[in-house]
């Protein structure tokens, strides 16, 4: 019973979430966005199977990875989500509010086929892997929860329309300032 509770609860949040974030979208995308946003939370996993596997539907998990997939490679997705939600995490963003700028990587330890994979150095481990960079501004008020995400970008210096770290993280305080009114030039902070 209590489970049943939580469930539906964490179902309404995530429908009133995706609800806002594909708030300029039609139907298809809301759905789309709802759909990944549950199998992502009851997967825990990104694999577009995993998240098939959540929804539980009625058809062959190859067809709702298909369909899935189909909805991922939407014309301007990527974009127009961040920038979504950019500007949903920049209500929590106030005069005194630090913004936190962060270069990462992401390594795919068992990946072979992976486009535009490059040589990162995994933080984690200390060792050179194949893998990624992340570039993320989180806004966050020094002993307030929660932090609150307002950009995240994964990118490759083997991607043809890669130029620059320094122009990825123009590229991101840009984006951040647009969308929070801040002079975030104050404000950002850079973490490692």
């Amino acid at each position: 019973m209590h489970y049943a509770k939580t469930a539906s609860k964490l179902r309404e949040q995530i429908i009133q979430f995706s609800g806002e974030l594909s708030s300029t979208w039609g139907k298809v995308v809301h759905r789309f966005l709802t759909e990944a946003i549950y199998g992502i939370q009851a997967r825990q996993s990104l694999r577009l199977t995993e998240i098939a596997r959540a929804l539980g539907e009625k058809i062959p998990i190859k067809k709702t990875q298909y369909r899935l997939c189909r909805q991922l490679g939407r014309e301007g997705l990527g974009p127009r989500v961040m920038d979504r939600i950019c500007r949903m995490g920049a209500r929590s963003v106030e005069k005194k509010t630090l913004l936190v700028l962060d270069i990462s990587d992401i390594t795919k330890k068992y990946a072979r086929k992976m486009e535009y994979m490059a040589r990162v150095r995994d933080g984690s481990q200390k060792c050179l892997g194949n893998g990624y960079w992340t570039l993320s501004v989180i806004a966050t008020d020094v002993g307030k929860p929660p932090l609150v995400p307002l950009y995240n970008h994964l990118y490759s210096h083997k991607s043809p329309d890669y130029e620059s770290e320094n122009i990825e993280i123009r590229r991101a305080i840009r984006r951040v300032i647009r969308h929070t009114n801040v002079n975030a030039l104050n404000n950002v902070t850079f973490g490692h």
